[in-house]
């Protein structure tokens, strides 16, 4: 396992690569960090692909938007620059927030991506309704309201050595221990600016009259024609499984779509069941493969 950058334009994202062969991307979400894909990356560099896990935009010094964009669009547009500089084909995974900004990535520009693989996150095209039958996300998703405030959650969350990440993990995978995963996120999170940069991401969600919302919008109402694999810890206190009922459609995805809950798992299911999800990934890596090849 190596240490590499990915670039867009100014912005300079470290990542961790292992392997060669086909590139396969793999994005993180909040409150985490690149360093804990170690699971995925070390199985894929085994069954032959390069896999690259980089920071996500504001989670390094050196992608700190100097604009304070943190759209979503600007998200997708260093994500489809990270799979141009890997090749222009390559396999997306994406947990949190990185399952997002997969899905719209998909859709915006399904040529760069063979596959699409997502965490903790149900579809989004339907996502919004979905909530509006599910009354348990709106008290799930109080957080983010707390997240717009200015300063406070900052404030909450870096008191005591970062311990508010900590209550958002355990709130979220309940009866796991982050262990060293969770101090990997904590000391990302505790570099100078990546606090607010990852905040910033909730931030920006509300920002419905800018152009980046719109077009962001108009992405997440395309279908996404790359085949795709969804999990969801049966566990997870962020996003409750029963959103799946109501967020999925296999029509929103015409080359392909499954859908898997894990047992046992959280939110943190890449971290909490690394085998069940790595042997899910690679199976459908694989199927991707041969559906190419047919």
């Amino acid at each position: 396992m190596k240490h590499v950058e990915l670039v867009n334009g100014n912005l300079r994202f470290p990542a961790l690569m292992a392997g060669d062969g086909e590139p396969v991307l793999l994005l993180h979400g909040f409150p985490d960090c690149h360093l804990n894909w170690v699971h995925q990356l070390e199985a894929l560099a085994g069954a032959g692909y390069c896999a690259v896990a980089p920071a996500m935009r504001g989670y390094a010094p050196g992608c700190l938007a100097p604009d304070g964009d943190y759209s979503l669009r600007a998200a997708v547009e260093d994500v489809c620059a990270f799979a141009n500089q890997l090749g222009g084909a390559v396999h997306l995974v994406g947990h949190d927030w990185g399952a997002a900004v997969g899905y719209l990535a998909a859709a915006r520009s399904p040529e760069l991506f063979l596959s699409l693989s997502t965490l903790a996150v149900p579809p989004l095209k339907r996502l919004p309704q979905a909530v509006l039958r599910v009354p348990e996300q709106l008290l799930l998703s109080a957080y983010m309201d707390f997240f717009q405030l200015p300063l406070v959650p900052e404030w909450v969350l870096r008191r005591n050595d970062l311990a508010g990440v900590e209550w958002l993990w355990q709130r979220w995978s309940p009866d796991w221990d982050g262990g060293d995963y969770l101090a990997n996120a904590q000391r990302v999170l505790a570099e100078p600016g990546a606090l607010s940069g990852a905040l910033n991401w909730y931030r920006h969600l509300p920002r419905f009259w800018t152009a980046a919302h719109r077009e962001a919008r108009s992405w997440m109402a395309r279908p996404i024609a790359v085949p795709t694999l969804v999990m969801l810890g049966r566990k997870d206190g962020c996003m409750s499984p029963r959103l799946l009922d109501h967020a999925v459609q296999a029509r929103d995805f015409p080359v392909g779509l499954q859908v898997e809950q894990i047992s046992g798992a959280g939110h943190f299911l890449h971290l909490e069941r690394p085998q069940r999800i790595n042997e899910l990934l690679l199976a459908h890596l694989a199927q991707t493969a041969v559906q190419t090849a047919g």
